[in-house]
């Protein structure tokens, strides 16, 4: 009962109304009885008496003439034909899957099916009971992933490259246009469920038809298909936007409003056109305002989410422009708070970002030969959106703006960020920057506004000389087995600790969180040779013992970092702080709870000790089954093994526990109060008082 009450707090009065007569109308099977018949596109065009083609008259990409010829000296020859043989092997239905690994759907390709294990959706189900079947078929993402199309922006980008495939290519990606509209007709099965998923794939379909298939045989007759299913598209998430806007407000409602604004546009003679474009509208500002918070992080408090989002304000600034209007300056505003907030955490090395937050592998519009995990396509085209300015050299990131502001956007002035130590104070984000940019680490500590689905404050997470040797360790599946999804979740998994066996938020369902976790931040300071974050969290304090988690970090620029946890409370607690390396062998001292990377700049070594400087033992595993342990997930749906160090203390509060972290052999003394730390070339003495640093001196 106390769980229930605090879920209806959070969801607030409106939020609880809706989502009770949401579940009521679908779990009483009210939605199918009553769902609205399926369009009747034929009498509709009747009525409008428009031509098949108009719509494509208002297509906004360049031509990809243009397109080639700029990106020709930023593309390498290697990556072009790696995008021509995925472009082939997607024509057969073996398709790259969120951004990283392929999976093969059949030729023709099965729209129903779970590659992982040949399962299959019931295709007949009315939409709101699609997902009914989950528990035999599996994670639903990886069948939405084929009817996302992210295939269609490989052949499209593909043909660009090399025109005399553009012919073959154009005639595979209609083919399976046609295919899935015929096998999914409209409101039945998985494909309907999400306005989201149906959002994505009407972008790729405008993309891939103005860059691929208006050049191809058959133009006309994939024009009059895709009309109508922008029309259905258009409806069906009309109709149904406001769960997206009351049950889930996120990405999805900002993907579903672009998709209307696009439609809307782009059928400016259908009767709902100027409906759909000023709810789409209104529904970015109202998204642009609430979902970007003040200091630039996203409502989601996921890097990868974030990112979608960018791209979803992208595209609505491509069809306001198309539409004849101004941007408007809520979007703007998001974007430029996004863009020094991104970049703030950006590795320069390879223009990743930490793993942090929850990430499903999702990439709207995938318009570039760089890495998924790669910000710099992104953030190069917000950069030119809001700026007229570059903030990163040529490379083959230049792509995603050529592709939506046009090639001739890429001559804009160079403005490269500057890379320092900031904090974000509304979300509580700190960025801890060395003299050499590609050493940093993102400590997190700001209380929980919104919905939350990864239960880590106080989360560490660290590149050294460009190596991400702390990690976070990503979401791998949201529908899987449910102990793999607590794991990849859960508080213990994090480089943060554990008090008790108990995480920092309830997980009540698989999106579901309660009581979300309050902090707060004590101290954040760049003292020139060293940088100081403190802060704590509260997530404990329903338990018994009532305790607080308070953690400080200290960086000694380039080399060392002290972190000190210290849990408060009444009684005696168990505390166990673990850390999660990434991709590196390694060797380990579990008796001295000593883990050493070797990495491609070198050794960096984690030693955990206890508040009298004695080493503590831990125990290290990588890659473990049952329970899940030592997983890194980078791309949804695919885990690898790495290195967890975990250790435990047991008794009266305060515990105490110092991490020495840094190059080649970390060590920590104490002589009386004073303690001295030393890693690499770098040195600190300071002394501890109630977990906090005093005394510092280097």
């Amino acid at each position: 009962m106390r769980d229930l009450l605090q879920e209806v707090r959070e969801l607030g009065p409106r939020g609880t109304a809706f989502r009770l007569g949401w579940e009521l109308k679908v779990r009483s099977g009210v939605a199918s009885r009553l769902g609205l018949p399926p369009l009747k596109l034929d009498s509709l065009r009747a009525r409008q008496q428009y031509p098949a083609l108009d719509w494509t008259l208002r297509l906004p990409f360049p031509d990809p003439l243009r397109v080639a010829s700029a990106m020709s000296d930023r593309v390498s020859a290697e990556a072009a034909k790696g995008l021509l043989g995925e472009a082939r092997q997607a024509a057969q239905g073996r398709i790259v899957c969120f951004g990283h690994w392929q999976a093969d759907y059949g030729d023709p390709v099965d729209w129903h099916l779970n590659p992982t294990n040949g399962r299959r959706w019931n295709r007949a189900a009315y939409w709101t009971h699609a997902l009914d079947d989950e528990d035999r078929v599996g994670d639903v993402k990886l069948t939405w992933e084929v009817a996302r199309f992210p295939q269609a922006y490989a052949m499209a980008r593909a043909a660009t490259y090399f025109p005399d495939a553009a012919e073959a290519l154009g005639a595979a990606l209609l083919a399976q246009l046609t295919s899935f509209i015929s096998e999914n007709p409209f409101g039945r099965g998985i494909h309907w469920n999400s306005g989201q998923e149906i959002a994505f794939r009407l972008m790729a379909w405008v993309f891939a038809f103005d860059v691929l298939l208006s050049r191809c045989e058959g133009s006309a007759a994939a024009s009059v298909i895709l009309g109508d299913a922008l029309l259905a598209g258009a409806t069906h998430i009309e109709r149904h936007v406001d769960y997206a806007r009351m049950a889930v407000y996120n990405n999805h409602v900002l993907s579903e409003a672009v998709a209307l604004l696009m439609v809307g546009t782009l059928l400016p003679d259908a009767p709902p056109a100027e409906g759909w474009r000023r709810l789409g509208g209104e529904l970015l500002c109202e998204s642009a305002e609430r979902q970007f918070y003040e200091d630039g992080a996203y409502i989601q408090q996921s890097h990868n989410y974030h990112r979608v989002a960018l791209q979803d304000l992208l595209w609505a600034w491509v069809f306001a422009r198309v539409g004849g209007e101004r941007p408007h300056s809520s979007w703007r505003r998001a974007m430029e708070r996004s863009l020094e907030f991104l970049l703030a955490h950006q590795n320069p090395a390879d223009g990743r970002l930490p793993n942090y937050g929850s990430n499903d592998g999702a990439m709207p519009s995938p318009l570039s030969t760089c890495d998924f995990s790669d910000f710099r396509p992104t953030l190069q085209a917000v950069s030119l959106a809001v700026r007229g300015e570059r903030v990163f050299e040529t490379g083959p990131w230049d792509e995603e703006a050529a592709w939506l502001l046009g090639p001739q956007a890429l001559d804009a002035p160079l403005r490269p960020p500057h890379r320092r130590s900031v904090s974000f104070p509304f979300t509580g984000y700190h960025v801890f920057r060395g003299g050499a940019s590609e050493t940093f680490a993102s400590f997190r500590c700001g209380s929980l506004r919104d919905r939350f689905s990864q239960i880590d404050m106080l989360q560490l997470d660290l590149w050294w000389r460009g190596q991400n040797v702390l990690v976070d360790g990503g979401s791998y599946l949201y529908n899987g087995p449910a102990e793999w999804n607590s794991h990849f979740l859960g508080t213990a998994s994090h480089n943060t600790v554990l008090v008790d066996g108990q995480d920092q938020m309830l997980h009540r369902r698989r999106f579901k969180m309660l009581y979300w976790t309050q902090a707060a931040q004590l101290r954040f300071e760049d003292a020139g040779t060293w940088v100081l974050a403190s802060g704590e969290h509260y997530g404990y304090r329903r338990h018994p013992g009532r305790c607080r988690h308070r953690r400080s970090v200290l960086f000694i620029k380039d080399d060392l970092w002290v972190v000190v946890d210290q849990i408060d409370g009444t009684g005696s607690h168990r505390a166990r702080l673990h850390w999660l390396a990434g991709e590196f062998s390694f060797s380990s001292d579990e008796a001295r709870g000593r883990l050493a990377l070797s990495t491609a700049q070198g050794r960096f070594g984690v030693a955990i000790y206890d508040g009298a400087a004695t080493p503590l033992a831990g125990t290290i595993v990588a890659g473990q089954e049952d329970p899940p342990r030592g997983w890194l997930s980078r791309y949804y749906g695919k885990k690898v093994p790495v290195a967890s160090l975990a250790a435990e203390v047991t008794g009266a509060c305060p515990i105490v526990l110092v991490s020495v972290l840094g190059a080649d052999r970390p060590i920590l003394e104490v002589d009386g109060w004073r303690y001295k730390a030393r890693a690499g070339k770098s040195t600190v003495t300071f002394r501890l008082n109630d977990g906090l640093f005093e005394d510092i001196s280097t």
